[in-house]
């Protein structure tokens, strides 16, 4: 079943990674677009900071879930890498609560905002008067997987710390070791603890 939750997770997280994707490269495409129609012809294509920021915010937010169920997250491990595995599973677990905390309440603030823009029936207070409920909703919904994956990785990291299951904590939640940023970049090369985070991650 944990398998199974955590596939169906990372291939969403993978959808919701290439649409974020998308969007970035749609944002530079307008952003490029006013720069050259101004510099040409004088002219500007207004509203594409304005629909650039959205983007950016949602791709971001889309992103975060696939960063964690692939460990592509910024670690500094000076010290962690030199503690016994016992130990490093235990900090995995700390690290990943507050981090899970963190989100938690910020999408709890980002849901009161939804709240209130659809009650209110916000739109933005530029000339293209975009419905907020639009931009605030994908946002939130970036957050939200975010928060289910930090869950299922939380629970699948405490589960392996208590059976004893070095390998698999460091294949869910551990920081990347030097062979396995190897095995990343050379296909072929498998560097990583068995069990459902490196049977069902691609990446």
């Amino acid at each position: 079943m944990y398998r199974m939750l955590f596939s169906g997770l990372l291939r969403l997280s993978q959808v919701a990674v290439w649409i974020g994707g998308a969007m970035m490269l749609l944002a530079a495409l307008m952003v490029s677009a006013d720069v050259l129609s101004r510099k040409l012809f004088g002219v500007t294509m207004g509203g594409s900071d304005e629909i650039s920021g959205y983007l950016f915010a949602i791709s971001t937010a889309f992103a975060f879930p696939y960063a964690l169920l692939c460990r592509a997250n910024v670690r500094i491990d000076v010290a962690y890498a030199r503690l016994p595995a016992r130990l490093r599973g235990l900090a995995d677990i700390f690290a990943l609560a507050l981090l899970g905390a963190f989100a938690a309440v910020v999408t709890w603030r980002i849901l009161a905002t939804v709240r209130i823009t659809w009650e209110n029936g916000a739109h933005s207070i530029t000339p293209l008067r975009v419905p907020l409920i639009l931009p605030q909703g994908l946002w939130l919904a970036g957050w939200g997987l975010f928060c289910a994956a930090l869950a299922v990785v939380l629970y699948g990291l405490a589960a392996a710390w208590a059976r004893g299951e070095d390998d698999e904590v460091q294949a869910l939640g551990g920081a990347l070791s030097l062979e396995e940023e190897i095995g990343a970049e050379i296909p072929g090369t498998d560097a990583g603890g068995p069990g459902p985070a490196r049977e069902a991650r691609p990446c």
